[in-house]
């Protein structure tokens, strides 16, 4: 991704300044959207309810006219306010939450259903090497009704691919799957991705989705791109607040400025990058980035040169890989809750009077 409202050569699909308004709502559904895509890559759309990620895939798709802003497609004008390519002739792709293939057709019917300009031969050849691919080629004769949710997931996909779209767009498309099948299914669709080359729109509004099958990703938020890039540098570096919390559990620390270096009750964080929370300084300190020690109890136990902020557990949860400990701080004469993912064998109980610290620089979760 690069970034918004800068040009790139090597951009596929340009967004510059998408606005939409809806009939009789006043305020938009989506605001100055500038965002690009290069050749092959996928871009998760990531945001709670409302925010304008579908609104912004039946933008691209050609469902909806602009109200302002231009989509470019391989170097073509495809979208504006005052030109808009009808939708059968954009090349672009669609898979929904809902199926959506048709119940009279088989499977093989339905993937084939894209490619009716071709030859019979062509078509059938074409399917087929689809449906190997999808996994599905013993489905080929069953009606959308005989097959389970996923495997008619995997055909609503094989139909949008055979066509060899020039972008496929995908709407929440595993939302109805459960857990398991849908990882399985989100990395069976990563790799089918890259081995075709094929360029992708993914909508959800899980961060966890977005980070297994994206190259980039966009978070929107009340019609905007709250924050664009890849995921590992928005987890580790968000730019606000809103960003922080959705890609994750985070603690929101205040820091000060002291020439170059950013200080806080945890110490000093080097390499930080802050942002401003309710007009203070603030960065983002994820709960496996913190160490926590019980401090032995005794008259000395204010004194036993441990370095960190103090606290008391008011919460002790088990969760499987980690603990999570919400730790009461004294920081800065403010009492604030910390969140700390704690591993190994050292137990804690509620009220346990605890020390947290920063964790190493190479510390991982």
């Amino acid at each position: 991704m690069t970034p918004q409202n800068t040009p790139s050569p090597t951009s596929y699909l340009r967004l510059s300044k998408i606005t939409k308004y809806f009939p009789g709502d006043p305020r938009p559904a989506l605001r100055d959207v500038s965002l690009e895509l290069r050749r092959g890559a996928v871009l998760a759309l990531l945001g709670e309810s409302g925010s304008g990620k579908t609104t912004l895939l039946r933008l691209v798709a050609g469902f909806e006219p602009l109200s302002a802003g231009t989509i470019e497609l391989a170097g073509a004008l495809i979208g504006s306010r005052h030109r808009a390519v009808p939708p059968e002739q954009r090349g672009v792709g669609m898979v929904f939450q809902d199926t959506a293939l048709l119940p009279h057709l088989t499977i093989m019917q339905n993937v084939a259903f894209g490619l009716r300009r071709l030859s019979e031969d062509a078509r059938q050849q074409i399917a087929e090497q689809t449906l190997k691919r999808l996994h599905i080629a013993d489905l080929r004769d069953r009606f959308p009704h005989e097959v389970s949710g996923g495997q008619a997931q995997r055909a609503a996909i094989g139909r949008a691919l055979a066509p060899k779209p020039s972008l496929l767009l995908l709407d929440e498309p595993f939302n109805n799957l459960d857990p398991v099948l849908k990882w399985e299914m989100l990395h069976e669709l990563r790799a089918v991705l890259l081995e075709t080359g094929t360029t992708a729109l993914f909508v959800t509004h899980d961060r966890d989705e977005a980070f297994t099958i994206a190259d980039t990703m966009a978070l929107l938020r009340r019609g905007h791109v709250e924050q664009a890039g890849d995921a590992e540098t928005m987890y580790a570096a968000p730019a606000s607040a809103f960003v922080a919390r959705y890609l994750g559990a985070v603690n929101l620390i205040p820091v000060q400025r002291r020439g170059s270096a950013l200080t806080s009750a945890l110490g000093v964080l080097d390499g930080m990058k802050p942002f401003q929370y309710r007009g203070v300084d603030t960065v983002s300190v994820r709960p496996w980035q913190l160490s926590i020690a019980r401090i032995d109890p005794g008259p000395d136990a204010d004194h036993n040169g441990a370095a960190g902020v103090r606290g008391i557990i008011r919460a002790f949860r088990f969760m499987g890989e980690y603990h999570e400990v919400r730790v009461q701080a004294a920081t800065n004469s403010d009492v604030q809750e910390l969140t700390v993912h704690a591993t190994g064998t050292l137990r804690f109980r509620v009220g346990d009077r605890v020390v947290v610290a920063l964790r190493g620089a190479d510390a991982s979760p």
